[in-house]
């Protein structure tokens, strides 16, 4: 295997066991990652209960308005049936008396509704509060639970990475650049393994003069089918 091609397997070695480590990751910050979501969802509920309350207290106060609008209105009407000097005109001063009383039962009524509704919303509320306190408490213990497992998969991601940039800056450029071209679209098998006279990417199998360049591995040999580097393991050349 030439200098080339190893340089490329051992840094295609090196982004796999990166890719390795993001689910190990994910697998350690799962309970914490849990009970941040909880709370997240929390704080979305609270915030709409706020602005259920909002609109609540709104639709109280127009109520209220409505209520004095209407009892200034009762106001005047008894002072105008002091004035009245027909029947006719006395019985629309009553209608228009019972329709505002009416007015004023049934806004009362919608008053009583919405604060029925707001104190309940409130109570909401204060559970709500109470499940995010005792969750920023659960993970605050949690965190203390992951920090050392975090801090070694951190250690161990800082030494790949180390040696990854070390191995690129000792690397030709033009085949870095290579590598990385086929990256973009194969990702961490840009460089794959051939077994059973098989490209391990695409899993297709690669005709005898490509084989047979893959097992002298004099030269950076890329699948027929799918493009990507190409290698063998002495194992598999024995």
């Amino acid at each position: 295997m030439n200098k080339y091609l190893k340089e490329l397997v051992e840094l295609n070695k090196y982004d796999k066991k990166l890719a390795d480590l993001v689910p190990l990751e994910q697998n350690i910050k799962r309970p914490l990652t849990n009970l941040e979501n909880k709370v997240k969802n929390l704080n979305i509920k609270l915030e709409k209960l706020e602005e259920e309350i909002k609109n609540l207290i709104l639709k109280k106060s127009k109520n209220e308005l409505l209520i004095s609008e209407l009892k200034e209105k009762l106001h005047k009407i008894a002072e105008k049936s002091g004035k009245v000097k027909t029947a006719k005109e006395m019985k629309a001063l009553t209608l228009e008396e019972e329709l505002a009383k009416e007015q004023i039962q049934s806004a009362n009524e919608e008053i009583d509704k919405f604060e029925n509704q707001i104190e309940l919303k409130k109570s909401e509320k204060e559970q709500f509060k109470k499940e995010i306190t005792s969750l920023e408490s659960e993970i605050v213990i949690v965190e203390n639970e992951i920090k050392t497992k975090l801090e070694t998969l951190e250690k161990q991601k800082k030494i790949i990475f180390e040696n990854r940039d070390k191995l690129i800056k000792e690397m030709n450029q033009n085949i870095y650049k290579f590598y990385e071209k086929i990256k973009k679209w194969a990702g961490n098998s840009a460089v794959s393994q051939v077994k059973k006279q098989a490209c391990m990417g695409c899993f297709m199998k690669i005709n005898e003069k490509t084989y047979t360049e893959v097992i002298k591995g004099e030269e950076i040999t890329t699948c027929p089918h799918c493009g990507r580097v190409l290698y063998i393991e002495n194992e598999e050349t024995e």
